[in-house]
């Protein structure tokens, strides 16, 4: 695949994922990145180093050297390779982990490669590249502030994504179009991976409630670029569509959790306010004094200035799913908020409006026939919208039920006709030829082959729009929200 050029918010995710009210994502020319100053030590351990490189060449110590560099150097000065390298002393992240197996199928060395830093003492050498992510290697977490309308908790920054790059600020993205999946989630749920959903679910959130969809495009667009979660990486017991998945996002899970961007702005007096002006040295230092061990991290806002996003920059020894991730500055500038004025608004959250009943209702009508509402138990907990989705805020959409020539109702909404997809989820639109003819329960509840359920994953909240499925569906999908649908007549 070809390299591109990193631009902010990755082109397409931009438009699909970080809407914010009557704000265009676009960043501003960034400053001019300030050199860097030499350390003492670090220049007195890669003299050490080169000097015993240049001895063991002369004493032909490796003639037969199978590694990156002569095992001597690797076991006495590995510690100080790294370090001497990556132009700071950096330690690495310390992890929640979950109870996710990773693949052993593959053997990799106890001394592992470290990304973007791989030796050139001997270039003939190849690069086990289901042991360290190559040719690229620095590998970034990217966190949202999503703050109109809020996403997430709003002492939250939220998960944006898990990116390899390749060291000098280009990346590859859609690396194999054989591994492209159509929904994360359905995939997890077969595979069983409910703890890792629920974890995903809490923290990688996207706008208007699209998850599965931003998770998709995340392990399209980059994962499939990681070459430690290549198919040749993993063995027969392994599942080469769920195990490298469930991996990358496990590890993109477990590392978000330990880089809480609101508590060290928190912490440094940095908190959102309507009237808050801001210095960018201020917030690199905040964020450097206590997450990133002084690296910088890269700093979005939009054209207005207003903070929204924040990368963090790894290395990573070993291999992308179970390495060690060490600190870096940025690969290249890509830093896009002003010096100073950088505003920090708080997140708007929208208090949701309970469901208002029509002030006309008919308590004559017959139960799905004529015009009403189509609602979720009592009404208390919403109603279906126009399109075929639960809502618990908002007005409840118009619809209209007739007499099915086949027995039963049919019913239509603003959108068209109303059906039961071939996966069980209920949808209303102008493409459906034919309408479903419905039967009414005992209760004067909507029934769909039988089953007078219909389920969902969550309960829908606030502006959270949720799918029904009759009965459990046939989808595959953890569905654990049992409902009924029940009519309010209009006149």
């Amino acid at each position: 695949m070809p390299a591109y050029t990193q631009t902010p918010y990755r082109d397409d995710e931009k438009a699909q994922y970080r809407p914010l009210v009557q704000e265009e994502l676009a960043f501003s020319a960034p400053p001019p990145r300030r050199a860097r100053r030499c350390r003492p030590l670090t220049t007195f351990f890669l003299a050490i180093l080169l000097a015993g490189a240049v001895f063991v060449t002369v004493s032909g110590a490796f003639s037969s050297v199978k590694d990156e560099a002569p095992s001597f150097l690797r076991s006495t000065l590995g510690s100080l390779v790294g370090k001497a390298f990556s132009g700071s002393h950096s330690h690495p992240v310390v992890h929640r982990k979950m109870n996710t197996r990773v693949s052993t199928a593959h053997s990799c060395p106890a001394d592992k490669d470290f990304s973007c830093h791989l030796p050139t003492l001997l270039p003939d050498d190849p690069v086990d590249t289901c042991c360290v992510n190559a040719p690229g290697g620095q590998l970034l977490l990217a966190q949202f502030w999503d703050f109109a309308p809020a996403v997430g908790p709003v002492d939250k920054w939220t998960l944006h994504g898990l990116w390899p790059d390749n060291c000098d600020g280009s990346f590859d993205q859609f690396c194999d179009p054989s591994r492209v999946v159509n929904s994360v989630e359905t995939i997890f749920t077969a595979a069983g991976a409910s703890e890792l959903l629920t974890s995903m679910r809490d923290s990688w959130k996207a706008y208007q409630g699209a998850d599965d969809r931003l998770w998709t495009h995340e392990w399209n667009k980059h994962g499939t670029c990681i070459s430690t979660l290549a198919p040749q990486c993993y063995g027969e017991e392994d599942n080469t569509t769920a195990t490298p998945m469930i991996e990358y996002f496990s590890r993109a899970v477990d590392l978000h959790s330990t880089l809480d961007t609101y508590s060290a702005l928190a912490d440094a007096g940095i908190i959102p306010g309507w009237d808050v002006k801001l210095n960018k040295t201020d917030i690199l230092a905040a964020i450097g004094n206590s997450i990133s061990d002084n690296h910088n991290v890269t700093l979005g806002c939009t054209k207005s200035g207003v903070l929204s996003e924040v990368w963090y920059h790894f290395n990573v020894r070993g291999r992308a799913q179970d390495g060690e991730y060490v600190f870096a500055d940025p690969d290249g500038t890509k830093d896009s908020c002003p010096d100073t004025g950088i505003k920090y608004l708080p997140k708007i959250v929208r208090p949701p409006h309970p469901v208002r009943p029509h002030p006309t209702p008919n308590p004559d009508s017959k139960p799905f026939e004529g015009k009403g509402y189509v609602i979720v138990n009592d009404g208390t907990e919403g109603c279906v919208i126009s399109g075929g989705q639960w809502y618990a805020s908002g007005t409840c959409a118009t619809f209209h039920g007739t007499p099915s020539v086949l027995g039963g109702v049919e019913l239509s909404s603003s959108r068209g006709p109303c059906a039961v997809s071939e996966q069980g989820r209920f949808v209303c639109s102008y493409d459906i030829v034919n309408a479903t003819s419905f039967a009414v329960g005992a209760n004067n509840e909507l029934v769909y082959d039988g089953e007078s359920s219909w389920s969902a994953i969550q309960p829908a909240k606030g502006w959270l729009k949720e799918g029904l499925w009759a009965g459990h569906g046939s989808t595959g999908l953890d569905l654990p929200v049992e409902v009924e649908l029940h009519w309010r007549g209009l006149l």
